[in-house]
């Protein structure tokens, strides 16, 4: 960044963290952005850390350090740093964390290039001692960014991601003596912001710490939320929209509090403790009626939704007794099924290994199965594989290896990162270099990120040499044997052009969330995949694929290679259904063939709920579609009623007023 010029205060109040100080201040130190004030604030600790300070403040010059006169808890603390900064901007950063090293460039670059308030960014959660892998939490839907989608989200109370002009964050200092001050400054702030904006291309390094107060033991200071958001709400009270507003904070900050939180704390006597305070604070908000319960719900794997719904009617009548006795069964039940787990590892590790949902794979596991599919026998049909991806350096080596473990031959992969922020070149680097000398693997890397998946598809069409291209998307997973399945139809008719399989929901996790697609794409309700068939791709037009997108996943199909330019100019211009143009403009050049089991799993990310923006962006394309259609086939009366059953539908469920453009 050439201009330098904008000061920017960081604020790190500090306690007892003589452990990750020094790596902190570094990680501030040594941002490409220089213009930076470091004021830390040790909150008076007992261990060595303000010793540490005082000596990294003779080694830079832009530190200076403070002490609190007594300790005084993180609002405090962070309120006396707003006494000092002189900057224009102010960022937080904990003390045991760290950040990307053109975090302030980017994070100023984009504040001033747009005249933003606030600025946001991504967090990567990192787990002390290595024994979990970092998860990235995105922090805004970056198609649509606004200030309900950044309240909308499970970081949106943090101090930590976020660049806030001064004169903003001055008039919401942090709740004084409360162990959730931030949602009662930030969320305001958002909220009262003239313009805020996201970048992803940063990301914020939040270390999960087993003794920290999040992650620590579950006391009632944990309830102090309940004041924080009613001050919350009261700096907000006179904003439009404050209903929806109201509604989407009490889920994030209250509802998952109960949902998240206190169903895992173990200790009965403590849980019912905080189960009555809660009950009792938590009924002026009318907690059951809040819409967002219904899709966290919906979120879980279907044998734990019975459970949550049992608790969740708890909280209209307010029974202790019961919501405690239904946790209390809950969780004897999960210890039992983990002491089963334990006695019967051998049977559920080969149960992980036939459905490839491991996310411990290292590279040399991955050269293992490379070299296993080296040894493969040509079947007469070749199969090139195109991976795209895009920061999803967390899942690239369980994806490549349910592809390599595939019982069938590979002919080619075709790796294609889009301008990933994370490790993902570092890794695709490493991977081709370690299994190319047993299987053909191409690397391809965008100067520019393409913004839209269906370019990344296009590239991967024109690049492959095989009969059949598959898309496997690299957060995707599946079968060893999803291949197999979709290649018996074609082995005995060349002219099918689409081969697809039933497809599994799973989450960030590995956890199976839904076992088939099937009702949901089915919905006139005709039990056509039920069972595996094979039929004309016109046909299957005329009578299913005209409604709605009935091909759940890319990853869950192979496609004969073919030129699809003039497809692909269709689709570019679609951001939410284009991929159901694609599917029937291939099936009207041939035949489609479907396995009705489940083989290939599409994983859910995220934790916001779809903004009524999107939906109805995502209903207009379903409009446009249907327009398309009406060019492909002859639509009959009961075609048209369908497709009205349909747009009422959706406007029902999707809280959709306005007209669309048909």
């Amino acid at each position: 960044m050439e201009n330098n010029n904008e000061l920017i205060s960081v604020i790190v109040p500090c306690y007892n963290v003589e452990k990750y100080v020094e790596k902190c201040i570094d990680s501030i130190e040594n941002q490409t952005y220089r213009n930076i004030e470091i004021i830390a604030i040790d909150d008076k600790s007992t261990d060595n850390t303000f010793n540490i300070l005082k000596e990294l403040e003779n080694k830079y010059k832009n530190l200076q350090v403070y002490q609190n006169e007594i300790n005084s808890g993180l609002a405090t603390t962070r309120n006396n740093g707003l006494t000092k900064i002189k900057g224009e901007y102010v960022g937080f950063i904990d003390s045991d964390d760290q950040i990307t090293e053109d975090y302030y460039e980017k994070m100023v670059e984009k504040a001033i290039d747009e005249d933003l308030d606030i600025v946001v960014a991504d967090i990567e959660l990192v787990y002390e001692g290595g024994k979990s892998p970092n998860l990235l939490v995105r922090a805004c839907d970056k198609e649509d960014i606004n200030k309900f989608n950044l309240v909308n989200n499970g970081l949106a109370a943090s101090a930590c991601n976020k660049i806030i002009k001064k004169e903003l964050i001055i008039k919401y200092p942090f709740l004084d003596g409360k162990v959730n001050e931030d949602v009662a400054s930030i969320i305001p702030c958002i909220i009262n912001a003239d313009k805020v904006g996201y970048i992803d291309s940063v990301k914020y390094f939040y270390l999960q710490r087993l003794n920290s107060i999040q992650n620590g033991e579950l006391t009632l200071r944990r309830l102090e939320m309940f004041d924080s958001v009613d001050v919350c709400l009261d700096k907000i009270k006179d904003v439009p929209d404050f209903d929806k507003y109201k509604e989407v904070i009490v889920y994030h900050q209250i509802a998952l509090l109960y949902l998240a939180v206190i169903t895992k704390q173990m200790d009965s006597l403590k849980r019912e403790e905080l189960l009555k305070v809660f009950m009792e604070r938590q009924e002026k908000y009318n907690l059951y009626q809040n819409q967002y319960i219904k899709t966290f719900i919906n979120c879980q794997p279907l044998f734990e939704r019975p459970f949550y719904n049992k608790i969740v009617s708890y909280l209209k009548t307010k029974d202790v007794n019961l919501a405690n006795s239904e946790i209390i069964k809950w969780n004897d039940n999960k210890i039992k099924m983990k002491k089963y787990k334990e006695k019967t590892k051998d049977v559920f590790r080969k149960i992980t290994r036939r459905t490839v949902i491991n996310r411990y794979i290292d590279i040399d596991e991955l050269k293992k199965v490379a070299k296993k599919q080296s040894l493969k026998k040509e079947n007469g049909i070749k199969i090139s594989v195109v991976v795209p991806n895009y920061n999803y350096e967390d899942f690239l080596l369980t994806r490549l290896y349910s592809i390599l473990y595939q019982t069938e031959k590979i002919y080619e992969i075709i790796l294609l990162d889009d301008c990933s922020k994370d490790g993902s070149r570092k890794l695709i680097d490493k991977i081709v270099d370690e299994i190319s000398p047993y299987i053909k693997i191409t690397k391809v890397y965008n100067e520019e990120n393409s913004g839209i998946a269906f370019k990344q598809w296009q590239k991967g069409f024109e690049l492959t040499k095989g009969d059949y291209v598959w898309i496997a998307e690299a957060d995707d997973c599946c079968k060893k044997n999803l291949l197999s399945n979709l290649l018996k139809p074609i082995r005995n008719d060349k002219d099918i052009y689409i081969s697809y399989a039933d497809t599994a929901f799973i989450n960030a996790w590995d956890k199976i969330i839904l076992k088939t697609i099937k009702p949901d794409i089915d919905l006139m309700k005709t039990g056509h995949w039920d069972k595996d068939f094979v039929n004309d791709g016109k046909n299957e037009i005329e009578k299913y694929a005209f409604l709605n997108c009935t091909i759940a996943n890319v990853s869950s199909c192979i496609i004969k290679r073919d030129d699809y330019k003039e497809i692909f100019k269709k689709i570019i211009e679609y951001r939410q259904a284009g991929d159901w143009l694609f599917y029937i403009n291939v099936m009207k050049k041939g035949k489609i063939a479907y396995c009705s089991k489940a083989l290939n799993y599409y994983r859910v990310h995220g934790n916001n709920v779809t903004s009524t923006m999107k939906k109805q962006k995502h209903f207009d394309e379903i409009v446009r579609i249907h327009n398309e259609v009406r060019n492909l086939i002859k639509i009959e009366s009961w075609h048209e009623e369908e497709f009205n059953k349909r747009y009422e539908f959706l406007k029902k469920v999707w809280n959709l007023n306005e007209e669309s453009d048909n």
